[in-house]
């Protein structure tokens, strides 16, 4: 997701937890998509589209959401010059300059579209960082934690581009380890790592093939993270 193929693009990524939200980013990808004219992805996790739970859909006019749009093709008024929408130049000056302006858009995406849940972080010492169906799991395996005295938390990003970078280091400046959650090999860990930027370890946790992992694997992925912590704690002093 960090891009769709060759070159400096990228696409806005959201990624649901719950079929709702499933429902609810369909609204917000085409709006989104309006608003920036760059494609939207919704990242659900394959477990999601077989889930069954119930969905309130939101009250929608798409009469609410017209506005003008210089780019649109309504047809040319005598008052203006010809609008020509293409990306196809030969000269490489002038698809450097689309390309700068591409960067221009991503960081104003960046500034406005970043996404992110908090669970337990206000206290935390150990904080667990996971997307879609994985967040969910790892939300019990916190609330877990949290009854056998380890202060967890979790961080979820909701838009995997733009990426909460800022949050994930703000809150690395005050836990002590960060653990990944995912359910693949582990496609998420190297921006933490980078959002992180060395401060605490940072460990890994996942299932693949399909397979969820249980809250109480979770766990045990977080205790085992607690006990290096304290391991080196000790052997510090």
């Amino acid at each position: 997701m960090k891009g769709g193929g060759h070159g400096d693009y990228h696409l806005l990524v959201l990624a649901p937890s719950s079929v709702q939200e499933m429902a609810d980013f369909v609204y917000d990808a085409f709006d989104l998509a309006d608003k920036y004219r760059t494609p939207v992805l919704i990242l659900a996790d394959g477990a999601l589209g077989q889930m069954m739970e119930k969905v309130a859909f939101r009250e929608y006019d798409p009469a609410d959401h017209i506005v003008a749009k210089p780019w649109a093709t309504t047809g040319k008024p005598k008052s203006r010059e010809r609008n020509v929408i293409t990306s196809l130049h030969i000269e490489p000056e002038m698809m450097e300059q689309i390309n700068l302006r591409l960067q221009d858009k991503y960081r104003l995406i960046a500034e406005n579209e970043t996404r992110w849940e908090h669970f337990h972080t206000e206290d935390a010492e150990f904080l667990i960082v996971a997307y879609g169906l994985a967040a969910r799991i790892a939300k019990g395996a916190v609330e877990m934690a949290r009854a056998q005295g380890i202060r967890a938390g979790l961080l979820r990003p909701v838009t995997l581009f733009p990426y909460p970078t800022a949050a994930i280091r703000r809150l690395a400046d005050t836990v002590r380890g960060v653990l990944v959650v995912e359910m693949n090999a582990g496609q998420m860990i190297e921006d933490v790592r980078l959002a992180v930027e060395g401060r605490v370890p940072v460990k890994f946790y996942g299932r693949m093939g399909g397979i969820i992992p249980a809250p109480d694997e979770v766990l045990g992925a977080l205790e085992r993270m607690v006990k290096e912590d304290v391991a080196q704690h000790e052997e510090a002093y």
